[in-house]
């Protein structure tokens, strides 16, 4: 298998609902998927058991927290066991993947050994980056920066576009960046 996807949910079940109909539709690699469900109330164990009889499912009684009910889903798809799958994804319920983005996501792995970790680009509904996929460390001053408005009014400013570095541009990554983003 190439993929063990977990994902977590507590009281997001119509977003619950497509984010598995794309995954379901993904194409060209093998997946098992496991829902962790931290305890909710909006029929969301009803709704993956009755739509989805192929994914695994844990219905927790209580709230355990996200780090946990990763956990949880990770041991029960089998990755400490004798087969484990050749990777993981920690998938938000709010996630819409195209077709071929697990395919794409495996095939860059498997073409760059060394990467342990991917974070995908998060775009938008109309196509625009999803800004909250790179943010900085925060820090008292970024946040400063950011609630008296200085990173909208100089979002070019390497002091004051830290919350989003929107400073950032591909050919303006510090060098170390440049090189570990071409490996």
């Amino acid at each position: 298998m190439d993929l063990a996807i977990v994902i977590v949910s507590y009281n997001v079940r119509e977003l619950l609902r497509r984010c598995l109909e794309t995954v379901q539709a993904s194409t060209a690699v093998t997946f098992s998927v496991a829902v962790v469900d931290n305890a909710s109330a909006d029929g969301t164990a009803e709704m993956v058991r009755d739509q989805f009889p192929q994914v695994q499912f844990i219905g927790n009684t209580d709230n355990v927290g996200y780090p946990a009910a990763n956990n949880q889903g990770l041991r029960l798809l089998g990755v400490e066991g004798a087969h484990p799958p050749r990777y993981s994804l920690l998938l938000n319920p709010d996630t819409e993947l195209p077709p071929d983005g697990l395919a794409e996501m495996v095939r860059y792995m498997d073409e760059n050994p060394r990467v342990g970790v991917v974070g995908p680009k998060l775009v938008l509904p109309n196509g625009q980056l999803d800004m909250a996929c790179r943010r900085a460390f925060p820090s008292p001053a970024v946040s400063i920066y950011r609630m008296v408005g200085l990173s909208r009014l100089f979002p070019q400013s390497p002091r004051f576009g830290r919350y989003n570095m929107t400073f950032w541009t591909r050919t303006s990554w510090p060098r170390w960046i440049r090189w570990w983003a071409r490996l």
